[in-house]
Parts: structure tokens; sequence; C-alpha cells
């Protein structure tokens, strides 16, 4: 139960897009707290004629599907199209983000208003995209993920090729997205499948492994002492429930969420916990999909199989919760590559997952662009030297906003609409 409330909690502290009264400076210079809190409902950009996007979905025949999972036997994905011809731009997910979660229902509406027809992916790390359209079902290895939304995207391309003119493509992404995004534009340049004319990297990691590393860290002994991540979000829920109960509530709105948050007083320790248990929220939910999927017994027992739709998951899903992605990576997802080709090393595979692997290629890309924060937590300083060199004038970076928290603020949103002209 608690489990279910702190991920009710973490997703409604992902904000919807509603109007701003005011385009006012950014108010957290606290990277910490700007990445928890996002932009104040206030102080959103507000979008002028708002589209109502629709939820597709596309189904592999023939695909084996575990019966716990026979509800998400269909990838989902949304669209929001134009009543004109237009160009297409595919936005990719962040970290274990759906195709509608909060950031991505506001970035379809950047998008759309820019001028494009829009179609929103789950990150190949959601588990529905690993249930559905994974061809190895092991994320988190970049060239498998950049591999599988290509043949997404040229499903969906397919599709919607049906309804509507398509004049050209594009291709976004935030956070781990964006990371993606470079990878699928370097593999275009070389398969002219889409031919994009703008790449769009917001707030990605320069080393998914340096970056999901340092999260990681937020939930052990280095960030918490001897407390354990589990009685951390109990203390939270507990201090969650009590202002609840307190509190006049109408609705449980952003602006609750907000004041709630800003009540607590929350210090550097507190709002680092929030953020690595919220990167392990999705994680564990990516490792358990994986598992059962393949039956590779890394948490369910060859005696549990097979799992139903009324089968208990808790105990799996509070043990995945304790695997941090180092131990993701050597004990499940290594051990995969090996056995694919047993040539792969340990440093080559996080290599491969990183932009450094494909720094040449980059700094010649005038198509990519990047726009994020100065400030972003999952960068260090090795990171931030990387965009700013790398990139050049092609890196667009405020002063403060945290990991994606400025992303809805109305400056952040014009660099956006302004990176991708069609």
């Amino acid at each position: 139960m608690r489990t279910a409330l702190v991920i009710i909690l973490f997703l409604l502290l992902l904000p919807a897009a509603v109007p701003a009264a005011e385009d006012l400076p950014y108010p957290f210079a606290d990277p910490y707290r700007a990445t928890v809190l996002g932009t104040p409902a206030k102080l959103r950009y507000r979008f002028e004629d708002p589209v109502r996007p629709d939820v597709r979905a596309i189904r592999i025949e023939g695909r084996q599907v575990p019966e716990v999972f026979s509800y998400s036997r269909d990838m989902f994905f949304t669209t929001a199209l134009q009543n004109h011809p237009a160009p297409l731009m595919f936005v990719i997910a962040g970290t274990g983000a759906e195709h509608n979660s909060g950031k991505m229902a506001f970035l379809t509406q950047v998008f759309h208003e820019a001028g494009y027809h829009v179609a929103a992916l789950s990150s190949p790390t959601h588990m529905n995209f690993v249930i559905s359209a994974s061809e190895h079902r092991v994320p988190g290895y970049v060239p498998f993920d950049v591999a599988d939304l290509d043949r997404v995207m040229g499903w969906v391309r397919e599709e919607l090729a049906k309804e509507c003119e398509i004049t050209g493509y594009s291709v976004a992404g935030y956070s781990l997205g964006g990371l993606h995004a470079a990878f699928l534009a370097k593999r275009d340049d070389e398969t002219h499948e889409f031919g994009f004319k703008h790449v769009l990297m917001i707030n990605p990691p320069v080393s998914l492994y340096r970056s999901v590393t340092r999260l990681d860290s937020w939930v052990t002994g280095e960030n918490l002492g001897r407390t354990t991540v589990h009685q951390e979000i109990e203390k939270f829920i507990d201090r969650f429930s009590d202002y609840y109960l307190h509190a006049e509530v109408t609705d449980l709105d952003d602006d609750f969420m907000y004041d709630m948050i800003t009540d607590f007083h929350l210090d550097e320790r507190d709002l680092k916990t929030l953020i690595g248990a919220a990167f392990r929220v999705s994680s564990a939910s990516m490792i358990f999909s994986s598992d059962v999927c393949l039956r590779a017994e890394y948490l369910v027992p060859p005696s549990h199989y097979p799992l139903e739709t009324s089968s208990p998951l808790l105990p799996y899903a509070r043990q995945a919760f304790d695997i941090p992605f180092q131990g993701y990576l050597d004990e499940y997802l290594l051990p995969y590559l090996r056995y694919n080709d047993p040539t792969v090393t340990r440093a080559g595979a996080l290599w491969r997952s990183s932009l450094e692997s494909i720094r040449d290629w980059l700094e010649k890309a005038d198509k990519v662009e990047v726009v994020g924060t100065r400030d972003d937590v999952i960068l260090d300083a090795q990171d931030l030297r990387f965009l700013e060199t790398v990139f050049g004038d092609r890196a667009h970076l405020f002063e403060h906003g945290g990991h994606c928290g400025n992303m809805m603020h109305p400056a952040f949103v014009r660099a956006m609409k302004d990176l991708v002209r069609p």
C-alpha cells in the first residue's frame, strides 16, 4: 500500500499544462528543489488553442505476452495531428515515462502549437514498451533501445500516413529520450529512412551510466546515512497523510502539491531522496517487466510461474526497488549481452550508451540542438563541459531549472519552439 502511495505521489508531482498568468522569471535557484517542484502552475506557458490528443495502439501479431501483462499487449502512443499538411515530430519520453505522462502531454502541445503533427512515444524503459514492442525485452542498453524506437517509429509513420499528409520528419526527447534522439539521428544519417530536419535533445544525460549511478547514490547510505530508503519513504508518506488530514483540501491538484512540498521545508538530503526514489520506482518496473517476459528468474523464482492477473506482485516490486542500476547491469543486462555476443565488455557496453561514443558525429551534426540547464542534477562537471564543447552555440543552457524543472516555463518553451521551426 505504501509503495502504491509513493507512486501516486510522484505521479501527482508531474505537472500538467495550466495557463500561466504572467511570464515571470523561473523561481528556483536550488536545482534539487527545481527538479522536484518543476514550474509552479501559475508560471507555466499558456497554450493559445490546446489540441485534444488521441491515444492509439499498435499490436504485434503472434507476440507472446505473459498473462499477468495481458492488459499491456498493445503498444500505446499519443498523436496530435494538424488539419493540414505538416512535418511529423516524434517525441521520446524520459526514463520509465509513458507516452501521455505529464511532461509528454505538455511537449505534445508544444510541438503541435509549433506547427507539427506529433507522435509521442513511451520510453523503451517503460513497462508497456518492454512488453509490447521491445525485440530483446532487456531495456537500458542504448543500441537495443534505439533499434526498437526506430522500428516503432516506422510503424507509426505508416499508420499516420494513411490519414494525414506528412511533409518531413523531426525528433525530440527529454532526459533519456534526448539521448535516444541523438542516436536515432545518427542512425538515420546512415539509413536515410526519415531524413530528420531537426533533432532536439531536452535535458539529456551525457553518460547513461554516470547519470543513473548519481541518482542511485541518493537512495543509499551515501545520502541517507544509517536510515534505509524504505524508512525515509514511510516518513514522507506519514507527513503527506498528516498534512492532508489537517489541510483544507478541495482537490489534489498542482497547487496543493506545491504548497505541501513547500510547507515541508525539505532540505537537500530530502529532495535527493525523492528524486532517487522516483528513479528507483521507474527502474523497478522496468526490471520486473523484463524478468517476467523472459522468465529470467532474476526476481520471480521458477516455482511461481505462471504469474496471473490475480498474482500478488508487491513482494517482487519491493525486491526490484532495492536493485541499483549497477546491480541490474552486472547481474542481468551484461550477462544477456554476453549471451548474444561473448565479446561484449562492461566498458564497451557503457561506452556505447553514452554520447561520448558518437562525439565526432555530434560535433558536425548541425541539425542536433540541446536545450537544458547548467545546474541539471543528472550531470556532473565533466558532462557539462562535454555539452558546451561538443555543441558550442547549439547548446542552449539556462542557468537554473535542475532536471526538466523549468521545461514548462515560458522562456524554455520559446527556446524549444525557436529551435525546431518547421
